[in-house]
């Protein structure tokens, strides 16, 4: 209660190898309910960065804030400005998406600032407003998340 923590809760997401179930994700919006009955208080919502990936929450009189990534009950693809570059070298613009561009295999074959930074352009510019939705996203081929990092 008197300490500045943010917790955060992140949706269970479609991933290889984590034995994906819809009927396991519990969505941002029932946690909402089940905290706000069991604090007896109403979560007030915080102004976040447009391009955040959490939503943000705080009980009155508390001094620290709830986060939720809404991934899958709440998309946000169209304002995340994220990137990602893989432990082995490849750039992936979206999570979920299974396009990687290899920045390791440029670098080692010489490329420039200038020339990295349109291969990265390029990916960027590729990125989809939105993702597939979570049963055509469990039925694609991507990375598990730990083959991913964060």
């Amino acid at each position: 209660k008197d300490q500045p923590v943010q917790i955060r809760f992140i949706e269970y997401m479609p991933f290889d190898g984590n034995q994906w179930k819809d009927t396991k994700l519990v969505p941002y919006f029932e946690l909402i309910d089940r905290i706000q009955q069991h604090f007896g208080l109403p979560l007030e919502r915080l102004e976040d960065h447009k391009n955040a990936t959490s939503k943000t929450f705080q009980l009155p009189g508390h001094v620290g804030s709830i986060g939720f990534i809404t991934s899958m009950s709440d998309h946000f693809c169209g304002s995340c400005n994220r990137l990602r570059i893989t432990a082995d070298g490849n750039l992936k613009v979206c999570l979920f998406g299974n396009t990687e561009v290899s920045l390791r295999d440029a670098i080692r074959d010489g490329a420039s600032d200038d020339e990295l930074r349109d291969v990265v352009s390029l990916a960027v510019k590729k990125k989809k407003a939105r993702h597939a939705g979570m049963h055509e996203l469990a039925l694609s081929k991507n990375r598990p998340m730990v083959r991913i990092g964060g």
